[in-house]
Formats: C-alpha cells, sequence, structure tokens
C-alpha cells in the first residue's frame, strides 16, 4: 500500500513532464514552421517580374544572361518589348508594363509627366556620332571639315558640313575625292524621324543650327527651321525604323551605302570591343562639334520598375556589363578608360554638348515632316 502511495505520485509527475514535453516539441515546430513560412514569403516578396519597353539598341543588354543573373541576385527578372522612342512615349500603360526604358531625354520627359513618377533613372548615355570610313574622313579633312585625333576624326566644323549638304554638293566636286568620285549628293544618312530617337537626335542638331545656334523652343521656331531641316530627312528614301537596321547595313555594305550614317557611339564601341580585328580597318568615328547626348532614361510605372531603375544605376556589375556595350555611365569608372585599355580610344570628355529641344517641340518638329512625307 506504502509502495502505491509512492508510484502514483511519480507517475503523475512522469505524465505531466510527457504531456508538457510534447506540448513544448508541438509549439517549437509550430513556430519554426512558421518562421519558415515567414522567410519563404519575404523571399517570394523580394522576387519580381517586371515587363518593359525599350528602344531596340538595349535589346542585347537584357538578353545578356550576365545581366539577368546580375538583376537575378537582386531579386529580378525582366522581359522585355522593343518599340521607338516616340512609341515608348505614347503608349505609356502600367497595366502592361512596369516601366519605359525609351533612348531619349525628351521622350523620357513626355513618359515622366504621363506616368506621374517622381523619380527617372540614368544608367547611361552615349552620344550622337557620324559613322564612317576613312576615306571619307580623309575627303573632309582635305576641305577643313574635320580634323584627325589620333585613330579617330572629330567634325570640327558641323555647321560647314551642313551648309554643303544644305547647297547639294555632290562628293565628286569636293577637292581630292578621288576615293569617293561619285556623283551622289552629300547626305547624313539616318533612321526614321517618324519613330527612332537616333533621328530625332540628328534633328535637334540640325535644328539647332538652322535656329542661329539656338534651341527650338517656339513655333516660331519651328516655322524658321522646317524649310532647313524637312529636306534632311525627306531626301534620303527608305528609311529603317530603328537604329539596328542601318548600322548592320553600315556593317555590310560599306561607304557606298552610307558614307556618313548617323548613330550612338555605344554601336561603334561594343563592335570593337566583341571583333577586336576590326580596329585596324577603315571604320572610323565622326564627332559632329556641337553633337548631343542620347540620355537612355528609366522611367518606372511601378515599385518594381522603380528597383530596376535603381539597380541599372548603382550596381558595379551592372554598370561595367553596360561598358561591354558601348555606353558611358556614372560612377568612378565612366567607360572610355575601359575600352582604352582594349585599344578603343574614344574622347573622355565631350565640351561642345547641346541640349535637345524638348519633347512639345520636338514633335511639333517631327509631325511637320511626317506630314510632308505623305
Amino acid at each position: 500500500m506504502e509502495i502505491r502511495k509512492l508510484i502514483a505520485p511519480a507517475l503523475a509527475v512522469v505524465l505531466l513532464a510527457a504531456v508538457g514535453a510534447g506540448v513544448w516539441y508541438s509549439n517549437t515546430r509550430l513556430h519554426d514552421e512558421s518562421a519558415t513560412a515567414t522567410a519563404a514569403r519575404i523571399e517570394q516578396e523580394k522576387q519580381v517580374t517586371l515587363r518593359g519597353l525599350i528602344g531596340s539598341e538595349k535589346e542585347t543588354f537584357f538578353a545578356d544572361p550576365r545581366v539577368q543573373k546580375a538583376l537575378a541576385a537582386q531579386g529580378i527578372t525582366v522581359t522585355v518589348e522593343k518599340a521607338g522612342s516616340r512609341a515608348i512615349a505614347s503608349r505609356y500603360d502600367a497595366s502592361k508594363f512596369d516601366f519605359g526604358f525609351p533612348s531619349g531625354a525628351p521622350a523620357a520627359a513626355q513618359l515622366k509627366t504621363l506616368a506621374k513618377a517622381p523619380n527617372v533613372f540614368n544608367p547611361f548615355y552615349t552620344p550622337i556620332v557620324l559613322a564612317s570610313w576613312r576615306p571619307i574622313a580623309e575627303i573632309l579633312v582635305s576641305n577643313g571639315i574635320a580634323q584627325k585625333q589620333g585613330d579617330f576624326y572629330y567634325v570640327v566644323d558641323l555647321p560647314g558640313l551642313m551648309a554643303m549638304i544644305e547647297k547639294g554638293t555632290r562628293w565628286k566636286e569636293l577637292k581630292a575625292s578621288s576615293a569617293f568620285s561619285t556623283s551622289k549628293s552629300m547626305l547624313i544618312n539616318s533612321t526614321d524621324v517618324r519613330t527612332s530617337n537616333s533621328a530625332a537626335m540628328y534633328l535637334a542638331l540640325a535644328s539647332y543650327l538652322a535656329n542661329s545656334q539656338q534651341i527650338v523652343q517656339s513655333q516660331e521656331d519651328v516655322d524658321r527651321v522646317m524649310p532647313v531641316v524637312a529636306p534632311l530627312f525627306l531626301r534620303q528614301g527608305f528609311q529603317e525604323q530603328s537604329s539596328a537596321g542601318p548600322f548592320e547595313d553600315y556593317l555590310a555594305l560599306g561607304m557606298g551605302k552610307a558614307p556618313l550614317l548617323v548613330a550612338y557611339e555605344s554601336q561603334m564601341v561594343e563592335f570593337w570591343l566583341k571583333n577586336p580585328d576590326r580596329l585596324k580597318s577603315d571604320m572610323v568615328l565622326l564627332y559632329p562639334k556641337p553633337t548631343v547626348y542620347s540620355k537612355h532614361v528609366l522611367v518606372p510605372y511601378t515599385p518594381g520598375g522603380a528597383r530596376l531603375g535603381a539597380a541599372l544605376e548603382n550596381d558595379p556589375t551592372l554598370r561595367e556589363l553596360a561598358h561591354e556595350y558601348g555606353y558611358r555611365t556614372g560612377g568612378d569608372t565612366k567607360g572610355p578608360e575601359t575600352w582604352a585599355a582594349r585599344g578603343v580610344k574614344v574622347p573622355e570628355v565631350l565640351v561642345d554638348v547641346i541640349d535637345p529641344p524638348s519633347f512639345e517641340w520636338l514633335e511639333r518638329m517631327t509631325t511637320g515632316i511626317e506630314a510632308r512625307f505623305k
């Protein structure tokens, strides 16, 4: 009987301990599962899949597995659809896209207004250049239009070049033109100004010169320059809608197709970086003086779009990859110094640079030219 009295309390203590341990284990397990679920939810919230409208020249950048990996490390996956900068500015739709990424500041400013975006991002930029050939550059040097700078050429007198074009000067009429003694009129080839940013930047330059070297900013200015700038595009015949097509023709067909082509510096630099054997070819860059920068501005429509803009603007890995595609960036290393180490030498700083007109006045000139095409 005494043994029973002793055993009963002991059993009760063991039973209580077992129940307590079971409750503790159950609670710990639930807490761990809850913590795991919370961590998974937070991680899932960090991952975003974004869709955006971009200029065609950035398509290969976003398709690069290294770019995709760098973005994935920040929880960002991007799918893109390409369009001309003018189209991007008119296709704002936050229900379909997280961001717009045109190739020019005027289109981006219009897009910022439509999106009511508090901030925009400027991850990279590139100057407008003329893609040309050594024999053409030598002809321009002989006629006082260009000056040789190392292995590259700077157009030091864009007003003089445009004056020759406006007069209808033929190549064979120039001094020392035996390398290109053709009856073709001097003309700068471009993309279609109705769709493409590089052509719009050429229009910005041409209108600046036609407006007594003042930026177009009134209807009076537009009316003054239209008789001068419209023929620059109307005389070209067929024009591609994006900058990729004419540049491919430039590479494939040589100077006979387009002795002077409006291009982005980034296109030439990217090509040389990927094809260093072509550094000793006759391909040369002509820097118009003045020139204009094409600023690639990302306009976010959603918080995810803003995350992408911040990543492109601030991540060192993504900046280095932008340099691989010929873009200049912010940061300590801006691009030209990196390219020089690989034999691609361009001016580190361009001084004579103008701003393009606002979207309103650029659009009025563009629609004026568009009406003359019909």
